[in-house]
């Protein structure tokens, strides 16, 4: 059986609530890009930018927050943008500021045993919606 990669050049495809695009998978591979912005990218607080609330975002975001980053619903400068589409009967997310060598560290960080660390209590990130923090 041949496997294929999680991610179709920046894209998430799928039909929502089947893998890959299931809650739990989603909370998963938000946490991963997390950790992978704090690491990789040295970054303190990553961010990361919405275009729209949903399932697939939510889920996604709920992960990234875990790992302590934080989530804007408007447009801000950020290290990575999520874009919700619909591709014919499939939904999608499209990644937009990781580099394709991003998306195999993001895969290994995901199939590898890799410690994915999550925060606790006031280090976890927020959701900024309309320019007010929730």
């Amino acid at each position: 059986m041949l496997l294929r990669n999680l991610f179709e050049e920046n894209k998430l495809i799928g039909k929502k609530g089947v893998y890959p695009l299931t809650a739990e998978n989603l909370l998963r591979v938000g946490l991963a890009l997390c950790t992978l912005l704090s690491i990789e990218k040295d970054k303190e607080k990553p961010t990361m930018c919405v275009n729209e609330l949903n399932f697939l975002s939510m889920a996604l975001s709920t992960g990234f927050m875990a790992g302590g980053g934080d989530v804007f619903t408007f447009e801000k400068q950020s290290d990575v943008y999520v874009k919700c589409e619909k591709l014919g009967q499939a939904d999608a997310l499209v990644f937009n500021g990781l580099d394709p060598s991003d998306f195999k560290k993001l895969e290994s960080i995901l199939f590898s045993r890799y410690n994915m660390p999550r925060k606790e209590g006031e280090e976890i990130g927020s959701i900024w919606i309309g320019r007010e923090k929730l």
